[in-house]
C-alpha cells in the first residue's frame, strides 16, 4: 500500500490491494474485514481533517464482512454515495437513503456490496472548540441514538447533504493546503455538522415489528454468532456438517440464514474464512503447503485455483511477496 497522494497533513488518500491494510486505515474503528465475494480485492480510502472532524472516503469492489467498535470519543456516521448489491448493517437493511451509525454501545457489522463508496463522518465532541458546535453536536447525538444501525432519514435532504460534501471534498482534494487555514477549517467543521444536524431532521420511523426485517434480524444474529466462533476459533470447521453440529441446526437453517443475510452458501463463507486465514498466515510461514493443510486445503491444485478466484493471484505470490517483506 503507498500513498498516492499525501500533499498535506490534513488530506491522506492511500489506495489498497490488502482488505487489513484498509481496515486499519480507519484506526478509531478497531475493524476487522473477511472478503466474502471473489476476485482481486482493490479499495481506497481519502481521509480530510479539520478540527474535531476526520472525513474518510472508503472504496471497496469487493463484498466485505466487517466488524468494529468505534472509539467511545467519537460519533461516526456513514452516507451512502453508491451501495449496489446486498447489505446489512446490524441486521437491517443498508440503503443509500439510510443514514449509518456505525458508533455506539456494542460494536458494528456491516456487510457491504461489491459497488461501495460511503462517505464516513468521524467526529470527536471533546476537540470541538466553538460552543455553538458543540450544542448543535448534543442534538445529533441524541438522535443518533445509543447503538449502531440504519437511521431512515429524509431522501431529499440526505441527497442535500451529499451535495454539500461533494463540494467540499473535491475543493480540498483539488487543493490539499486549504485545510492547513484556521478559518478554512473552521468552515469545513461547520459545514459537515450542521449539514449533519439537517439531514437528521428529516427522520423516518420504520415500522419494527415487519415480519421480513424481524426475519432478517434472526437470521443475522444466528450468523453474527458463528461468524464470531469460526473466525476468531483456532481451529474453525472445515465443513457444513461440522458447523451443523456444533451450533446444533439443520443444513436447511443454515443455507437459509446464510443467504438471506450475506448471499451465500454456508459452504462458500466457510471456504472464504479458511482462504481469508490462509492469506493472513502465508506472510510469515515457512512454506505455502504447511499453511494449506493446516486450514483443511489437502488437494493443492483446487486450492491454488480457490485461492487465485478469491483474491485475484496466486498463494505463492502472496507468500513470496511476505518474504521479500521480511528479508
Amino acid at each position: 500500500m503507498q500513498p498516492v497522494n499525501q500533499t498535506s497533513s490534513a488530506v491522506e488518500i492511500r489506495c489498497c490491494r490488502n482488505i487489513d491494510e484498509q481496515a486499519m486505515l480507519l484506526d478509531a474503528w478497531n475493524q476487522s474485514y473477511c472478503q466474502i465475494s471473489r476476485g482481486a480485492f482493490d479499495g481506497s480510502v481519502s481521509s480530510f481533517a479539520a478540527g474535531g472532524v476526520r472525513v474518510l472516503v472508503e472504496r471497496l469492489n469487493r463484498t466485505v464482512y466487517q466488524r468494529g467498535q468505534v472509539a467511545r470519543s467519537k460519533l461516526a456516521v456513514g452516507i451512502p454515495f453508491q451501495l449496489e448489491g446486498h447489505a446489512l448493517l446490524c441486521g437491517q437493511t443498508s440503503h443509500r437513503d439510510g443514514l449509518h451509525v456505525f458508533s455506539g454501545d456494542g460494536g458494528f457489522e456491516f456487510l457491504s456490496p461489491d459497488k461501495h463508496v460511503v462517505v464516513n463522518l468521524e467526529i470527536e465532541p471533546g476537540a470541538i472548540g466553538d460552543e455553538r458546535v458543540r450544542s448543535q453536536l448534543d442534538e445529533i447525538t441524541s438522535l443518533l441514538g445509543a447503538k449502531p444501525g440504519v437511521l431512515n432519514v429524509d431522501p431529499a435532504r440526505l441527497q442535500g447533504f451529499r451535495e454539500v460534501l461533494k463540494h467540499l471534498l473535491d475543493a480540498v482534494a483539488a487543493t490539499p493546503t486549504l485545510l492547513e487555514d484556521a478559518g478554512v477549517a473552521a468552515s469545513f467543521e461547520k459545514s459537515v455538522i450542521f449539514g449533519l444536524a439537517e439531514t437528521l431532521q428529516g427522520m423516518q420511523h420504520a415500522d419494527p415489528h415487519g415480519n421480513l426485517e424481524a426475519r432478517t434480524a434472526r437470521n443475522w444474529q444466528l450468523v453474527r454468532g458463528i461468524r464470531e466462533v469460526v473466525e476468531e476459533s483456532p481451529d474453525c470447521p472445515l465443513s457444513v456438517a461440522e458447523l451443523c453440529a456444533r451450533f446444533h441446526a439443520s443444513r436447511r437453517t443454515l443455507q437459509y440464514a446464510f443467504e438471506d443475510t450475506l448471499g451465500v452458501n454456508p459452504s462458500a463463507y466457510i471456504r472464504a474464512v479458511r482462504l481469508d486465514h490462509v492469506r493472513r498466515e502465508l506472510r510469515g510461514s515457512a512454506s505455502v503447503t504447511e499453511v494449506a493443510t493446516r486450514w483443511g486445503f489437502w488437494h493443492f491444485g483446487n486450492f491454488s485455483n480457490e485461492y487465485r478466484g478469491q483474491f485475484g493471484e496466486l498463494p505463492s505470490e502472496t507468500w513470496r511477496r511476505g518474504k521479500n517483506r521480511a528479508d
